[in-house]
């Protein structure tokens, strides 16, 4: 049986602030790729309501394991991200984390 926990998260920029917060994923992302080998998988989407026009980063994350995920929580990197959301007015609601189990189907990658 598999320790990998996979993860969706979903960050609600206020309005105009997406790019920003984007940015800084960005950022955060270079680190934990250069930094946090326990960490499989850290995409980021941005989706868009079609009729609301509402848009929201949608991020696809993996980890090897429950240390792997804390390591990656507890990062310098991770910690000022969210420092600068809050600092900076960025988001209209708090993150959502959604931990998800494989159930069946495939990917190729």
């Amino acid at each position: 049986m598999s320790s990998q926990i996979n993860l969706i998260a979903i960050i609600s920029p206020k309005a105009g602030k997406v790019d920003r917060v984007v940015e800084l994923l960005n950022g955060v992302s270079q680190y934990v790729h250069k930094n946090e080998p326990g960490t499989t998988r850290y995409q980021i989407n941005v989706e868009v309501n079609k009729k609301s026009g509402v848009e929201e980063i949608i991020m696809f994350e993996s980890y090897k394991d429950k240390a792997a995920l804390g390591t990656h929580g507890s990062s310098d990197a991770f910690k000022n991200f969210q420092k600068i959301l809050k600092d900076e007015a960025l988001v209209g609601a708090p993150m959502q984390l959604k931990f998800v189990k494989e159930a069946g189907g495939f990917a190729r990658l």
